[in-house]
C-alpha cells in the first residue's frame, strides 16, 4: 500500500473548508498530495446507474472547471463520479476522491486503477476512516459531508427516485455552498432528483457559464488554455498506435508485439478509464 498521511484539525495542512462545517472529521487519512486540500474545489456527483448523456456531462463539465484551476471533488463511485474523475484527469486537472471506507478496501475494485491514476496525477484520495476499515454502506452516507464540505459548490447531474446524490445535495445546502443541478425533461427518471432540486431552489445549469458567475472571483481568472490529454506511460504506445486510424486487437498487437491477454487487459482498462473506445466490429479508436 502506498504511503498516507493523518491529518487533524490542528495541522495547518487540514482543509479550512472542512472546519466549517457540522460534524467535523476529526482526522483524515490523505494519500496524494495533501495541498490540494485547500485548493478551490467543486463537487460533482450523480447516481451509480446513470445514461450516456449524464457521464458526458459531468466529464466535459469537470474538463472546463479545470481551466479555471479548480480541483474536481467526487466519491469514486461507478457512474456520474467516475465521469467527473475521468473529465479532471483527461483536462490534466486534479480532482479528489473521497472514500467511505479504508485505503486497504478501495471501493468499487473495479475503479481502484482510476484511483491509482488519480494518484499519479497529482491528485488525492481522502478517508474520514483507517486503512483496515472494511467497505460498510453507513459509511457512505457520513462520507457525503466531506464531499460536498470541501467544495464551494455542488453540482448534480443526474440522480433517480431514492439516489444518495440527494443526501449530499442538501448537505450542501446545510454548509452554505451552492448547489447546482442539470435539468432533465419531465418523465426521465434519472432526472426526478434534479429537477426536484432546482424547483426547490438549486441554479439551474445550461453550461460552464452557468457556474462560472455565480463565483465573483472565478470570473476573474484567465482560463487555461486546453491542455494535452495526460496519458499514463503503460498505455501510452497504445494511444499513440490509435493516433491514426480504427485498429482491431491483431493489428494493435502486432504493432506493439505485446501478447494477446496483455493487450487485451490494456484495452479494458483504457476503455474503462476512457481513453478510447470500442466501435462496431470490434475496432478501438481514441474518445
Amino acid at each position: 500500500m502506498k504511503k498516507y498521511k493523518i491529518i487533524t484539525p490542528t495541522d495547518t495542512n487540514y482543509p479550512m473548508a472542512l472546519k466549517t462545517i457540522e460534524n467535523i472529521p476529526r482526522q483524515l487519512y490523505v494519500m496524494g498530495d495533501d495541498k490540494i486540500l485547500n485548493d478551490t474545489c467543486f463537487s460533482i456527483i450523480g447516481s451509480r446507474t446513470c445514461t450516456e448523456r449524464g457521464k458526458k456531462v459531468a466529464e466535459e463539465m469537470a474538463k472546463k472547471l479545470c481551466e479555471y484551476n479548480v480541483c474536481i471533488v467526487s466519491g469514486l463511485a461507478l457512474g456520474i463520479d467516475t465521469a467527473a474523475h475521468r473529465g479532471a484527469l483527461l483536462a490534466g486537472g486534479k480532482t479528489i476522491a473521497i472514500l467511505g471506507s479504508g485505503f486497504e478496501h478501495i471501493y468499487p475494485e473495479r475503479n481502484i486503477s482510476l484511483a491509482e491514476n488519480i494518484l499519479k496525477n497529482g491528485g488525492a484520495l481522502v478517508t474520514e476512516y483507517p486503512p483496515e476499515e472494511p467497505v460498510k454502506s453507513m459509511h457512505f452516507p457520513k462520507r457525503n459531508r466531506i464531499v460536498s464540505g470541501l467544495s464551494i459548490g455542488t453540482l448534480v447531474v443526474e440522480a433517480h427516485y431514492r439516489s444518495g446524490t440527494s443526501i449530499t445535495a442538501k448537505l450542501a445546502a446545510k454548509q452554505g455552498r451552492k448547489v447546482f443541478a442539470i435539468p432533465s425533461g419531465i418523465g426521465e427518471k434519472y432526472g426526478v432528483i434534479t429537477n426536484e432540486l432546482i424547483k426547490k431552489g438549486a441554479i439551474l445549469t445550461r453550461n460552464i457559464e452557468d457556474i462560472i458567475k455565480e463565483y465573483d472571483f472565478l470570473q476573474k481568472i484567465e482560463r487555461k488554455k486546453e491542455s494535452e490529454l495526460t496519458v499514463p506511460q503503460e498505455y501510452k504506445e497504445i494511444y499513440d498506435i490509435l493516433s491514426t486510424k480504427e485498429m482491431q486487437i491483431e493489428e494493435i498487437r502486432k504493432r506493439t508485439k505485446k501478447d494477446a491477454k496483455e493487450i487485451n487487459y490494456l484495452l479494458t482498462m483504457m476503455e474503462l478509464e476512457g481513453y478510447i473506445k470500442q466501435l462496431p466490429g470490434k475496432f478501438y479508436t481514441r474518445r
